[in-house]
C-alpha cells in the first residue's frame, strides 16, 4: 500500500530528476512545496516557465541569455581572448573574480565515449570556426580536471594545431585534506 498520493509521488519524481537530487532530498522539497502557500508556488511555477520560455544559449558562444546576443559577447566583442568551460554555470565564478576580461566559449560537455558523448555532440567545430574567424590569440581551457577533460583539451589542441593561437589550461592541483 502507498501512502503517498500520486500525484505527490509524481512531483518527487521530478525533484529526484534533477542533477544531485536524492530520493530523500526530493521528498523534502516536494513536502515543502506542499507546504508554501498557493501564490508562491504560483509564482514559482511561472518563474521557472518563464525562463523556459526566454532563456537559450547565445548564438556566439552558447552561455545562456534572455537577450538576442549574452551581455558579454556584446559588450566586449573584439577581445582576443576566449575562455573555454563545459556549460553556462563555469562562466559565473570568473565573472565574479573580476580576472579574466574576455570572450568565453560553452561547450556543451567534455568528450566521454563511455556516455556516448562524441565530438559531434560538443561545440567543437563552431569553437575552431570563431577562433579563426575572431582571431583569437589566446584560448583558456577551464575544462575539469578529469581524464575526459584532458582529452577534450587534447582534441582542441589538435584541432587548433597549425594556428597561431596561445592555447593554456588552468592550473590544477591537489587541495589540502584530500585524499
Amino acid at each position: 500500500m502507498n501512502v503517498e498520493p500520486e500525484s505527490l509521488e509524481a512531483l518527487i519524481a521530478e525533484f529526484a530528476s534533477l542533477p544531485g537530487i536524492g530520493q530523500k532530498t526530493a521528498r523534502r522539497l516536494a513536502y515543502h512545496v506542499l507546504t508554501r502557500p498557493k501564490t508562491d508556488v504560483e509564482r514559482f511555477a511561472g518563474n521557472l516557465t518563464n525562463a523556459i520560455e526566454k532563456v537559450h544559449p547565445c548564438p556566439h558562444c552558447h552561455a545562456f541569455t534572455d537577450m538576442d546576443v549574452c551581455p558579454t559577447c556584446t559588450s566586449r566583442a573584439g577581445a582576443k581572448s576566449l575562455c573555454v568551460v563545459e556549460k553556462s554555470s563555469d562562466i559565473i565564478p570568473f565573472e565574479r573574480s573580476g580576472i579574466f576580461k574576455g570572450l568565453y566559449f560553452v561547450l556543451g560537455g567534455v568528450l566521454s565515449p563511455l556516455d556516448g558523448i562524441g565530438p559531434e555532440d560538443l561545440h567543437l567545430s563552431q569553437l575552431v570556426s570563431r577562433v579563426k574567424e575572431e582571431g583569437i590569440e589566446e584560448l583558456v581551457l577551464a575544462l575539469g580536471s578529469s581524464p575526459e577533460a584532458d582529452s577534450t583539451a587534447l582534441m582542441i589542441d589538435r584541432m587548433l594545431s597549425g594556428t597561431n593561437v596561445k592555447r593554456t589550461r588552468l592550473a590544477r592541483g591537489i587541495p589540502m585534506g584530500s585524499d
